[in-house]
């Protein structure tokens, strides 16, 4: 929206029950802002329902569109400038200091941690499936991904609750002139393992087209022998999953089972998860 000013601003509302991830923009904006990663400002918020009936916060329009849009655009020199932005976006979140457990929080001080990494992918793929009907939950793709997540249990017990950015992925990555210019959601910050929103961009750009070599090139940095590729590949899988399934978070909803982006998900969700589940 474009204010008298002709300033243009982000207005965003919600539910009462979900005014708790406003402050969580707000304090993780802080905190980010702090270590250098481009974040929007938060120009004002109201969560009392004084000047709408609903909890609000205006934030400032950070420049540029989700990579998602704009990766068939980019050159093969901006998509390497794009893949330099996140490895030090990636450099400079993890300034911040470690978490008191696993999983995405609104504060530090936030008890809805996991103890286990691990117990966060299983929440993951147990929420996928609860959406999914019979038929969907029965199939070669989920079997791969329990038989990955018990065969690589001990390695992804091993990550600890260093910080990331949880929904920054293929979409919430703002991308103007071929660089990373802002991150925007910032409800919560993940703890534990950095190639999850990685694996979940991968998928999220091979869902709409050919290639994801940006992501690719950070998540490389990432990835030290075979394990971790096949932890990359298993979190490509989840997400996969997760993209197929209802979210109540979602306005848009899953894709259609007959559409174009339904099937390709389809696609990744069973080669990415018998490569995790297949083992050296």
């Amino acid at each position: 929206m474009e204010l008298a000013s002709g300033e243009r601003v982000i207005a965003r509302i919600t539910r009462f029950d979900r005014a708790e991830c406003f402050t969580g923009f707000a304090y993780w904006r802080r905190l980010l802002a702090g270590v250098g990663v481009p974040v929007p400002r938060v120009l004002s918020m109201d969560l009392t329902g004084t000047v709408l009936p609903w909890p609000i916060m205006f934030l400032e329009e950070a420049p540029g569109d989700d990579l998602c849009n704009v990766y068939a655009d980019l050159t093969a020199a901006k998509k390497l400038s794009v893949a330099d932005d996140l490895l030090d976006i990636h450099r400079r979140v993890r300034r911040l200091p470690s978490g008191p457990g696993f999983g995405g929080v609104a504060h530090y001080g936030d008890e809805r941690c996991h103890p286990r990494w691990s117990d966060v992918l299983e929440e993951y793929v147990n929420g996928a499936l609860e959406s999914l009907t019979s038929p969907q939950r029965q199939t070669q793709a989920v079997a791969h991904i329990r038989s990955a997540l018990r065969g690589l249990s001990h390695e992804l017990d091993r990550v600890e609750p260093l910080p990331y950015l949880i929904d920054a992925t293929h979409q919430n990555v703002l991308v103007d002139g071929g660089r990373v210019s802002a991150i925007v959601d910032l409800d919560e910050v993940g703890f534990g393992d950095a190639l999850y929103p990685l694996g979940a961009a991968r998928t999220g750009l091979l869902a709409r087209g050919p290639e994801a070599d940006c992501i690719e090139r950070v998540a490389a940095r990432l990835c030290s022998g075979s394990e971790r590729r096949r932890i990359l590949d298993l979190y490509s899988a989840i997400a996969a999953l997760k993209m197929l399934a209802h979210s109540p978070l979602s306005v848009a909803g899953p894709p259609s089972a007959d559409s174009r982006l339904g099937a390709r998900l389809r696609a990744l969700l069973a080669v990415y998860a018998s490569a995790a589940a297949r083992e050296e």
